[in-house]
């Protein structure tokens, strides 16, 4: 019970992290994009731990830093082609993937490119979410940082549903 308890606190204070990081009134565009990323690909790698048998080694072994699932698309990838995640979730953490590269790759990059602009109305996931599109005003990093946040909202509880669905079926 105490490793359980453990392991809620832990993921909150990840989340209390991610959230402090993440803020709207953050300043740093390059912050806010690889930030948000991160999380996503953490979120990814916990899921994915959920999901799997009880086998450390073997599970590291796929996603820790040498294996071939170390990367934020290849997770969810699996996760998508295995029905643990919505084919909209799916293209947008691709989509996200793609945003942080733009700002991993070119240092004076920021939410006002025209391609990260573009990238970010490919975000989809919060409008089916929210049933709506957003504002006219809504900027590219409006855009982006509510997206990020529906996707680590919807993404968030599955660690925990995957562990249930492991409980079940073992």
């Amino acid at each position: 019970m105490s490793s359980q308890r453990d392991d809620l606190i832990a993921d909150f204070a990840k989340l209390a992290e991610f959230s402090q990081a993440f803020d709207y009134g953050h300043d740093n565009d390059r912050e806010i994009a690889i930030v948000g990323c991160a999380y996503i690909e953490s979120l990814l790698g916990d899921i994915l731990v959920a999901t799997f048998l009880d086998d450390r080694s073997e599970v590291k072994s796929l996603i820790g830093e040498a294996g071939p699932l170390n990367g934020l698309v290849a997770r969810a990838r699996l996760l998508y082609l295995l029905g643990v995640i919505h084919e909209l979730v799916y293209k947008d953490i691709k989509t996200i993937g793609k945003i942080r590269n733009e700002f991993a790759h070119k240092v004076s990059a920021s939410f006002a490119d025209d391609k990260i602009r573009e990238l970010c109305k490919n975000l989809k996931w919060h409008e089916f979410n929210l049933f709506m599109k957003p504002p006219a005003e809504a900027t590219a990093r409006d855009i982006y940082q509510v997206g990020v946040n529906q996707v680590v909202a919807h993404l968030g509880a599955l660690p925990g549903l995957q562990k249930l669905n492991r409980v079940q079926r073992d």
